[in-house]
């Protein structure tokens, strides 16, 4: 099975494929909008700096021009609606100009005065104002027209400035919205193709299948021709033979082993011949007779039954009763003779109906239970492998499901077959 390895893996390594590419995407849009958002709010407070400026440089302007309007134009020039106010200081703190005409002519507190020195750089934050508004002071040092430092300090409103990083903020919502997208998207196309190779996949497995057991059933027909001679041939010598005569003990195991053979190629056949299913409402409770009418006649240990759940199952009743027969003989075969205890349970839960066979033997080794439905696996001295393997096989043709395992409480086995209920009850 060396080559099925490639086609395994190609799925795991498309959706890492992938996967690694929607995250790569998601990253770059990710970082793209976070790069955008930051740079609105750079882009705001440059728009703010600039209006601080122009506005400080118009006022400086008039002021070094002088005249009676000096204040009256810087009064103007500071009336824009951005401005919450402006104050102009000399280096001692006495205020000489303020929005609010009442300020002009007041003293600045000496601590604050001595914040309000003349530099030569420009100082620009932002704040939030008494008034639990956000704003941006701006403070630079101007000149009258002698020379003599003046102290700007200019405070202004960020609503639009910040309108602008809102939204860009906003951005994030269709931003999500697109990842979100592409992710469900990538879900659904990464289900989509890997549903495409797992139909590709079982169709090749299907037309293996049917293949190998083209050829089995050739193989078989001629095994079981040559076995008819041997068998009709060694019986006929046989029956020539005195009762006394030791060479009818050769003869015993020689036709002991054609009926092996024989029981071999049956099983065999009937495992790889492609199956058709005639699906239709059972009773479980009469199929479980029929399957312990089968395959416990004659067995001297207890048998315990709890099947009346009054549900019909979906089910082709022939197959399911040789699976059932089946899953006895194992129960039987697992506890070594003639004593012991069965229970069967029939149980119904929502959409399904379960058959239970337990058996009170020593259990399954627990490296053994992954190989339990592998053909030609076989635990038994004379057994084939291929009775689980049958089982598996026409229960999930079925629509069902199947397993062994350990029982949780005491040794034993417990097998399941679970098949879908219909609507319908059952005459019992």
């Amino acid at each position: 099975m060396r080559p099925g390895k490639p086609r395994n893996r190609l799925p795991a390594i498309l959706r890492a494929t992938l996967f690694v590419l929607i995250a790569l995407s998601t990253a770059v849009i990710l970082y793209t909008t976070a790069r955008t958002v930051k740079a609105a709010r750079v882009l705001a407070d440059k728009a703010l700096l600039s209006t601080a400026f122009a506005l400080g440089s118009s006022a400086e302007a008039a002021l070094v021009r002088g005249g009676a309007e000096a204040v009256e134009e810087i009064r103007d020039i500071f009336a824009d609606r951005v401005v919450a106010y402006a104050r102009i200081t000399t280096p001692d703190g006495q205020v000489l100009f303020h929005t609010n005409p009442r300020l002009i002519g007041t003293q600045l507190e000496a601590e604050q005065a001595d914040q309000l020195r003349p530099k030569e750089a420009f100082e620009a934050h932002r704040v939030l104002l008494g008034t639990g508004v956000p704003g941006y002071e701006f403070r630079e040092t101007i000149h009258r027209p002698d020379g003599n430092a003046l102290v700007l300090t200019l405070v202004l409103h960020t609503a639009s400035a910040d309108r602008i990083v809102a939204d860009a903020r906003r951005a994030w919502l269709p931003v999500v919205g697109v990842l979100i997208l592409l992710w469900c998207t990538g879900i659904l196309a990464e289900r989509v193709f890997g549903r495409q190779l797992r139909l590709r996949e079982e169709l090749e497995h299907r037309r293996q299948l049917a293949l190998i057991g083209q050829m089995t059933a050739v193989l078989a027909h001629e095994i079981r021709n040559a076995l008819g001679s041997v068998k009709g041939h060694a019986q006929w010598v046989d029956e020539k033979l005195d009762g006394s005569d030791p060479r009818k003990i050769a003869l015993f195991h020689l036709l002991e082993g054609v009926k092996r053979i024989e029981s071999l190629v049956q099983n065999l056949l009937l495992y790889a011949r492609e199956e058709t299913y005639r699906l239709g409402p059972v009773d479980p409770e009469s199929l479980v007779d029929e399957a312990v009418g089968l395959s416990l006649a004659g067995w001297k240990g207890k048998v315990r039954r709890q099947v009346k759940t009054g549900r019909l199952v979906l089910a082709d009743s022939e197959k399911l009763a040789r699976a059932l027969a089946n899953g006895l003989r194992n129960a039987v075969e697992a506890m070594g003779g003639d004593s012991g205890e069965i229970r069967i349970s029939v149980q119904s839960g929502g959409r399904w109906v379960a058959i239970r066979i337990e058996d009170s033997g020593p259990g399954i080794p627990a490296g053994e239970i992954p190989h339990l439905f592998t053909p030609f696996h076989t635990t038994k001295p004379n057994g084939t492998g291929l009775g689980l393997a049958y089982s598996k096989k026409v229960v999930e043709g079925m629509g069902g499901r199947i397993r062994l395992e350990n029982r949780s409480a005491g040794p034993g086995a417990i097998l399941t077959v679970e098949l879908p209920g219909t609507g319908g009850v059952s005459d019992g």
